[in-house]
């Protein structure tokens, strides 16, 4: 369950995960899990008035105050700033307090975890930073859910493209899927099955995780023992952020997935 909130000015979202809840807690505040379906890397003070900080190479960094550290039921972070760019730099203008809670509760034998991320200012960029959270939580919860559920405890092998370009999101999006990068075959809803043909002669097949229509696509991929293409869009600034993600959980793909991101690259540039 998810829902935007551009009244209260937040997001929020439920999902039920085959794992306890201490499996749940462990993955979201201990670097170690973290790095295994979030960031590239982590950093963890623990208990109320530590910090966190999840980054992605020298494309993105977050870091938040721990306020509320109940082991096993309930996260609260915060940070004050003001709204930010494409690649998560301070735009300037007002601060505000910005708040991510993380609720664990037994559910019917699985654990729900319910995230509110909320105190999202007001005005277009701010507009922007909310699509842009809501649609970047629907994927990440998910992939935690994939992990716990499919790969806990193994550690991920990840390449990533991050490109900003001017050009509209929307039309990048229609670029990114015709023959000028991905192409594909198949059913597109959760679930199904697809085929993707890069115009580089890459062709993978898999069954659909996520796919948010313009916005996100993630399918399990056959050949890295059930990992992940991701490729994603979104806005702020007047600027459009372009994510691919090629991920295994299996070190005997570990060097196919390297070459992936570096094959795909050059797809990525041209069509910005």
């Amino acid at each position: 369950m998810t829902d935007i909130d551009t009244i209260a000015r937040k997001f929020t979202m439920t999902i039920d995960l085959d794992a306890t809840p201490e499996e749940v807690w462990s993955a979201l505040t201990t670097a170690e899990e973290l790095v295994r379906w979030f960031p590239v890397q982590a950093r963890v003070t623990p208990g109320p008035g530590g910090t966190m900080f999840w980054g992605w190479d020298d494309q993105f960094s977050w870091a938040s105050k721990i306020e509320v550290w109940e082991p096993n039921k309930r996260l609260v972070l915060t940070e004050d700033r003001p709204a930010t760019d494409v690649k998560g730099a301070p735009l300037g203008g007002p601060s505000h307090k910005i708040a991510m809670e993380f609720t664990l509760e037994t559910h019917a034998g699985r654990t729900r975890l319910r995230l509110v991320h909320s105190g999202f200012g007001s005005g277009a960029s701010w507009d922007d930073e909310l699509d842009a959270i809501a649609g970047g939580w629907q994927f990440e919860l998910r992939g935690l859910a994939f992990y716990l559920e499919r790969h806990k405890g193994r550690d991920r092998v990840s390449a990533a493209v991050h490109r900003t370009t001017s050009v509209p999101r929307d039309v990048i999006w229609n670029r990114l899927f015709s023959h000028l990068a991905f192409t594909v075959e198949g059913g597109l809803e959760p679930g199904e099955r697809c085929t993707i043909t890069t115009s580089v002669g890459d062709r993978v097949s898999g069954t659909v995780l996520w796919f948010n229509p313009g916005r996100d696509l993630a399918v399990v991929v056959d050949d890295l023992d059930e990992g992940l293409l991701r490729v994603s869009t979104w806005s702020a600034a007047d600027q459009t952020g372009v994510q691919v993600w090629m991920i295994t959980y299996s070190p005997a793909h570990a060097d196919a997935v390297t070459r992936f991101g570096t094959r795909i690259g050059p797809v990525v540039e041209s069509i910005l």
